[in-house]
This record gives structure tokens, sequence and C-alpha cells, in this order.
């Protein structure tokens, strides 16, 4: 799918009343899931091994927090109370409402924290599953909304970064643990996998909003494209580090899709 004759807006336009709403859905998720993420890894401290893994992994959570900081900055000149989303998630950080904020399933609280055991896994999620934030983030470097084009590629290049975290992290592991922590690191890919393959969600085909996100340039790529993109990267990222990219395993959607679009209502209320 190719774009052409995509109408771009900038920060004071005045925007189509459907563009304006749709924009608020996508960015509000993504800036609710960026907070609720690092939210989540901070509770991954515990796993931190030596100082160095410590202060690494404080790095990525800030810079999540950040994340989510700058897409909230564009949100509230749309009308969003941006506040009171920050104020709910820090209160109810375990159990966010849907009604009040969107939040990514995998970065809910009983979703995520099941996933980890040690610091293997912390390594393991950054390699495997930060790929295809890469590739699904990556997109809105050509968003038609032109804020949130230049707010993308600073998270883009952050989430490389964190990407580069997690492989830094599981050569630690092998150079402390040898065979033993690469059998480990080994282990805990498929599961990881699973969340990396369904992170951009269920194809294009299967859902009823991705063809107008794409008409109004909010989406670039189709899932299928983000899927291709995210393999290629995971599959080099595990060479690198002498792993295998299992076969055969599926998807797991419901990770990554949070609340539908009804909420659109509430959410551009704030």
């Amino acid at each position: 799918m190719v774009q052409t004759g995509i109408k771009t807006y900038d920060a004071n336009d005045v925007l189509p009343a459907e563009y304006k709403k749709a924009l608020i859905d996508l960015l509000s998720f993504q800036a609710d899931s960026e907070f609720a993420g690092g939210q989540r890894v901070s509770e991954n401290m515990r796993f931190a091994p030596r100082p160095e893994e410590a202060y690494r992994l404080a790095k990525k959570c800030m810079e999540e927090f950040g994340h989510a900081w700058y897409c909230w900055g564009i949100l509230e000149p749309l009308g969003v109370d941006v506040n009171a989303r920050v104020q709910h998630l820090v209160q109810n950080p375990g159990d966010p409402n849907p009604a009040q904020v969107r939040v990514i399933n995998g970065f809910r609280r009983e979703n995520w924290s099941p996933l980890f055991e040690d610091w293997a896994d912390v390594a393991m999620f950054s390699t495997v599953v930060t790929p295809a934030a890469v590739a699904f983030l990556g997109q809105y470097c050509q968003s038609s909304y032109l804020p949130w084009r230049k707010v993308s590629e600073r998270i883009w290049q952050e989430e490389k970064g964190h990407l580069a975290f997690g492989i830094w992290a599981a050569q630690r592991v092998i150079e402390f643990h040898g065979a033993v922590g690469r059998a480990r690191l080994q282990a805990a890919v498929p599961k990881f996998m699973r969340i990396g393959l369904g992170f951009p969600g269920r194809p294009a085909d299967d859902s009823q909003y991705f063809a107008r996100y794409f008409e109004l340039g909010l989406k670039t790529r189709t899932a299928t494209q983000l899927q291709d993109e995210y393999l290629e990267i995971v599959s080099s990222r595990l060479r690198e580090l002498g792993l295998e990219i299992p076969q055969n395993v599926e998807p797991d959607y419901d990770m990554r899709m949070g609340y539908s679009a009804d909420h659109l209502t509430a959410t551009a209320q704030g």
C-alpha cells in the first residue's frame, strides 16, 4: 500500500472532526501506554543484578515516561485533560480504568508480571519485543499530523536505544553465566516473540479502523508489513547473540490490543 497525496496538518490548523477524533484515539492510546510501560519497567528493577544494569534500566524507564510526555504534549492543545490521565495512572498503577485511560494489554500489571522471573527475561523483553515497537512506532515518523511526526522521530531513536539495551543486557547474562545463561535466554525467546509478532495488531483485512487511519495518513504501514519488519530485526539481533529464532510461534494479538474504538468519545473528553 502506497500513500500519495495525503494532506498534512500542523499544530494550529483547524482539524476535520473525523481526523481529530482518530488522532486523539491513536495518540492517547500511545501516550497512556507509554506511561504504563514506564511503570512496568520500573517494577523490573528488582531483577537488576549489578549497579550498571540498574542504571541502564532506570534510563530506559525515564525514556518511556518521556515518550508519554511528548505525546501528551500534543494532546493537551487538542482539548484532552492530560493531567487527569497522569493522576489516574499514578493512583491506579495496577488496574487503570479503561473508561479513563487506554493502556495496551501487555502493559497491564496482571499480564506483565507473570512474564518476568529474572534478569534474562528483562533482557529478552527488550531484545525480542522492542523490535516490534521500533517497527510500529517508526511509521509515525511519516504521520500526516506534523507535531506527531516530529516527536515520533525522537521516540523512534530512543526505542532503537532500548533494543540496544536488550542486546547489552543479554550479553551480560552470557558474560556472567556462560552456557547456562545462554540457555536461559534462548528459553525465554518464544514467550516474548509471541508478543512481538502480535504487537502490530491483526492483519489489516481484519481491522474495521485501519483503512480509514491509512487514508487519513495517521497510519502508514499495514500490520503485515510491520510484522515482516519485526521478523527481520529480531532475527538479526538473535543471530548477533548466537541465539536461534524459534519456528511456528503464534502471535498473541490480545497482548497488543487494549480497548476498542468505542472509547473514542471518552478519550476525547479526557
